[in-house]
C-alpha cells in the first residue's frame, strides 16, 4: 500500500471529489483521511464514522458494478448476512473522474481472521436464497486484461506472455471445465483480507466483484493463498468449514492458475508509481514464467 505524504494531482482530484460527493450525500467532509490506496482510494470521515471508496470512473462498466454492490449489500442486510453496510444515500456519485460510494465504517481489530472463519461465512453466503434482481455474470479475465493493456512497465515479451496465458486459461475455463458446485451468487474476491473483525463480529467486505458464477470461484483464493504463506492446516480447515475440498476437483489447477493471474491486477496498475508494487510485479512474473512455487508478498 502506498503512503501519501504530500498532496499529488490524484489526491487533489480525490479531495475535490470528496467535497462534492459529501455535499450530495449531506455529509461533512472535514478531516477526510486516506487509509488505503490500492485498487481504490479509501478515505475515512472520522466525524461521520463513514468510509468513502473512490473508484476510477474510466473502467468500463464500473458504475453499474458499484451500483450492484450497493444493492446486493442492502439485500444482504435484509437477510441478516454479516457484510459491510452501505449508507442509505443515493450512490454512486460521479465526481472528478471517480465514482464515490459511502459505507459505514467498521474498524478491524486484532489479527487477520483464520481462513476457517471465512469458510463458514462463504458456506452461509452460498446457502442464501436467489438474489431477487439481476446480477452480472462473473468475468474472470476482464480486469486483468485491462491492467495488462494499461501497465506502463511491462516489456513486450512479458505483455505477450501474460496475454497468451489469459487466452489459454480462458479457453480452459469456458470450454473444458465441468463445475461440481451449484451456480449462483458469489462474492468474486473472497480472500481473508476482505473479512473484518469489528465489535466482536466478522463482516465480509469489498463487494465490487459480486456476480453470478460457479461457487468454486469463492473458494480458490484461500486455497491459492499458499503463495502468501497460508499453511496446509489453514487451507484444510477452510475446506472443512465450507464443506467441500476444492483441491480434489479436477478443474482446481485451472482456477488456481487463473487466480494467480488475477492477483497481478493491482500491481500491474500501480507498478509505475509505487516501487514496492514494481518489485512485487517482477517477483510474481518471474515466478509465474519459471513455473516455481516461491512465496509472494501480500499487498
Amino acid at each position: 500500500m502506498m503512503s501519501i505524504t504530500t498532496e499529488n494531482p490524484v489526491e487533489a482530484r480525490a479531495r475535490a471529489a470528496i467535497e462534492y460527493a459529501c455535499g450530495q450525500a449531506g455529509l461533512d467532509p472535514a478531516g477526510a483521511r486516506l487509509i488505503r490506496d490500492y485498487a481504490n482510494l479509501v478515505y475515512e470521515l472520522p466525524g461521520e464514522r463513514v468510509v468513502l471508496r473512490l473508484a476510477d470512473a474510466s473502467t468500463p462498466g464500473r458504475f453499474e458494478r458499484l451500483r450492484t454492490s450497493v444493492r446486493v449489500t442492502q439485500w444482504l442486510a435484509e437477510q441478516d448476512f454479516p457484510a459491510v453496510r452501505p449508507l442509505d444515500v443515493r450512490q454512486p456519485v460521479a465526481a472528478e473522474g471517480f465514482f464515490v460510494t459511502f459505507w459505514h465504517h467498521e474498524r478491524h481489530v486484532g489479527p487477520p481472521p483464520d481462513p476457517v472463519a471465512l469458510g463458514a461465512v462463504l458456506r452461509r453466503l452460498h446457502a442464501l436464497p436467489p438474489v431477487p434482481f439481476d446480477l452480472p455474470t462473473y468475468d474472470p479475465f476482464g480486469s486483468v486484461r485491462r491492467a495488462i493493456d494499461a501497465c506502463r512497465v511491462l516489456s513486450g515479451a512479458d505483455r505477450d506472455w501474460l496475454l497468451e496465458r489469459c487466452a489459454a486459461l480462458s479457453e480452459a475455463y469456458y470450454e473444458r471445465l465441468e463445475f461440481a458446485l451449484p451456480y449462483g451468487l458469489i462474492h468474486g474476491d473472497a480472500h481473508r483480507g476482505n473479512l473484518l473483525r469489528s465489535r466482536g463480529r466478522l463482516l465480509l467486505c469489498d463487494w465490487d466483484s459480486v456476480s453470478l458464477g460457479p461457487r468454486e470461484i469463492d473458494l480458490v483464493p484461500t486455497l491459492q493463498g499458499v503463495r502468501f504463506g497460508l499453511t496446509e492446516r489453514q487451507r484444510s480447515g477452510f475446506s472443512e468449514a465450507y464443506g467441500y475440498d476444492l483441491t480434489t476437483w479436477p478443474g482446481y489447477p485451472v482456477l488456481r492458475d487463473m487466480r494467480e493471474l488475477q492477483t497481478l491486477t493491482a500491481v500491474l496498475r500501480n507498478a509505475h508509481r509505487d516501487p514496492p508494487a514494481h518489485d512485487e510485479l517482477r517477483l510474481r512474473l518471474e515466478s509465474l514464467r519459471a513455473g516455481d512455487e516461491r512465496t509472494w508478498n501480500p499487498f
